[in-house]
């Protein structure tokens, strides 16, 4: 993992939004490790920062690390850590990043036969993936999981006050919603690398 001076400094650049000094601890990070273990430890910082809303921004961390060792975004193909938290966050800016970055340049001067089963070993283990995060959802009913609006406010009938409790239990609903959706979409851009008919 990253060690923890360097995680705290890299921190402080998202903080302030220093790229350049997010790159430069990127590359402080790199001399410390081997490239599996710093493909693990940076993914494991991108997915852990991610949230539907900064994924422009986690997208654009992930091309700096990408550029500093395009290799991290390689290694261990198909089971590589980056493809890996793509599938977990079901985030289609990371994997348009991760293809653009990493995927695109590898594959330059490969026959189309070599790009397809490229990518359809990708799809293989995002399909893979896909269906093991799918088998731990479970069904979420109102009035059992959650109660929904319990009043309106007076001064506006269209403001439903809700339990705390409840409106986080709805926001991580929606939340996992957003990342079904987004692998369905990151499995649609695969099938179609991969050059199969959908």
């Amino acid at each position: 993992m990253i060690p923890q001076k360097i995680l705290d400094a890299m921190y402080d650049c998202l903080d302030y939004a220093d790229l350049d000094g997010f790159e430069k601890q990127v590359k402080k990070y790199l001399k410390t490790t081997d490239e599996s273990t710093a493909s693990q430890g940076l993914a494991t910082f991108i997915v852990t920062e991610y949230t539907a809303s900064n994924a422009d921004a986690m997208s654009k961390l992930m091309e700096i690390i990408i550029r500093c060792n395009p290799n991290l975004a390689l290694i261990n193909y198909p089971e590589n850590h980056f493809f890996r938290i793509i599938m977990i966050s079901g985030s289609m800016d990371l994997f348009e990043c991760y293809a653009e970055e990493a995927i695109e340049p590898h594959l330059e001067n490969s026959s189309e036969k070599e790009y397809k089963a490229y990518y359809n070993k990708l799809l293989q283990l995002g399909a893979k993936m896909n269906t093991l995060f799918s088998d731990q959802y479970e069904p979420q009913i109102n009035g059992i999981h959650f109660n929904g609006p319990f009043a309106t406010d007076d001064n506006d009938p269209n403001v439903a006050l809700i339990n705390q409790e409840d409106y986080e239990f709805m926001n991580d609903i929606v939340n996992k919603f957003n990342t079904i959706v987004g692998r369905r979409d990151v499995i649609k851009a695969l099938i179609n690398r991969a050059g199969i008919e959908s």
